[in-house]
């Protein structure tokens, strides 16, 4: 009951803070045809309004102020949730939001948070477009003092074998794109990686230090640190991450080669794809969305916690069903299929039902089960003028896995 409760805040909290933050944006996100992309024609924003009117109209701003609106937005906002993997938290986020003409959205935000499981979690990221989105600047930013959950290599690993680690880290991802040709939707990039760990530590339940599952040991073997170059291609076709439109798609390739030279504990490289299709389902905006994605160790040199794992992607959000870091190997390949429809005519409300599965490797016996996930969840649209929504799902897996899901905008 007290867990059903919090998530019951957390939703209320999430979507009002939410909706904050994407009025603030919204202006400045260029919209696709209105023929192509069927948008909303309400919003929390009109619901609010109608349960609670203004008494006195609000006067209208002055010129000079919504020409400084529409240059940049700065927000800051407080925040309540509750996750499968973190359970309670409280979070701080400030937003920082501009666009140069004839470019997407640049918007770099920075969040502190501390959970239940006593994690603290510094995150700086975003995109950075250039005038005519001719060049992209991805940023990813993060220090953490994480306590976690961990179960052995291979999708075969039971609920059973979970092991406490407790660790600090810190990690520098930047990566530069660049449009090939005048105009069009394909860019080539590179960048560097840093990931570098440290006080690593792996109890058993009666509290002791255990080494087998993940090789780390106390004094320098309880540290580890990647460092290397990463090549890659982007075609993002989509107008609104936040909400792909039917007939929209993304395709990402990158290799990442982690180098002595550059400070790494070894050399091994990491090999990721990422492929996403959106198809029209229906005369009413309804869409059928499927992700493939796949994460690959090249050698048998990289640390235990880069491996690829559940909920480890870059917007921490493959998985749903599953606490992060679930299942772990050496590779880790994973797919969904969601449907999204709208359950209202002004598209205020929506929902959807979905289904993934993923199979990581152990190197020593291959690849194991694949692990089935599936649920369903709503959709409420924060922004009409951005098609923004908060996303709310509840999913279950194997071996009694299941918990509330939160994202803002769709997952994928």
């Amino acid at each position: 009951m007290i867990a059903q409760r919090l998530r019951s805040l957390a939703l209320l909290a999430l979507a009002f803070f939410s909706t904050q933050l994407t009025q603030a944006q919204t202006r400045l996100v260029p919209l696709a045809s209105p023929d192509s992309v069927p948008h909303p024609t309400k919003d929390l924003g009109d619901l609010v309004r109608q349960l609670l009117p203004r008494r006195h109209p609000r006067p209208a701003p002055d010129s000079a102020r919504v020409a400084r609106r529409k240059a940049h937005s700065l927000v800051v906002l407080p925040a309540v949730a509750y996750t499968l993997e973190a359970r309670l938290l409280a979070t701080l986020t400030a937003s920082y939001a501009f666009q140069r003409p004839g470019a997407n959205l640049s918007n770099l935000s920075t969040t502190l948070t501390y959970t239940q499981n006593q994690q603290i979690i510094l995150a700086l990221n975003g995109p950075l477009w250039t005038t005519n989105n001719h060049s992209l600047w991805l940023a990813d930013y993060r220090l953490l003092h994480y306590p976690q959950q961990t179960y052995g290599l291979g999708s075969n690993a039971s609920i059973n074998d979970a092991i406490a680690m407790n660790y600090n880290l810190l990690r520098v991802h930047q990566s530069y794109y660049h449009r090939l040709g005048p105009a069009g939707h394909l860019y080539v990039g590179g960048g560097y990686f840093l990931d570098t760990r440290w006080n690593i530590e792996t109890v058993n339940g009666d509290g002791q230090q255990v080494y087998a599952v993940s090789g780390y040991a106390p004094g320098v073997a309880g540290r580890s640190t990647s460092s290397g170059l990463v090549l890659s291609v982007l075609r993002d076709t989509r107008a609104n991450q936040l909400r792909p439109a039917a007939g929209e798609s993304y395709l990402f390739l990158a290799l990442r080669s982690n180098l002595r030279a550059l400070g790494s504990d070894a050399n091994y490289r990491f090999l990721q794809f990422d492929t996403r299709r959106y198809l029209r389902a229906g005369p009413r905006g309804n869409v059928l969305a499927f992700w493939l994605y796949g994460d690959f160790a090249l050698g048998q040199a990289a640390p235990y916690l880069d491996l690829p794992a559940t909920g480890w992607d870059t917007y921490s959000v493959t998985g749903r069903g599953y606490i992060q870091g679930r299942f772990r190997g050496s590779s880790l390949v994973y797919g969904e299929a969601e449907y999204r429809f709208n359950l209202t005519r002004s598209r205020v409300l929506g929902g959807v039902v979905f289904a993934n599965g993923q199979s990581a490797r152990n190197p020593d016996t291959g690849y194991g089960r694949l692990a089935p996930a599936g649920g369903a969840g709503l959709r409420l649209c924060l922004s009409k003028k951005s098609s923004s929504y908060l996303a709310v799902d509840y999913a279950f897996g194997i071996e009694g896995s299941r918990g509330v899901f939160f994202n803002l905008g769709d997952v994928f």
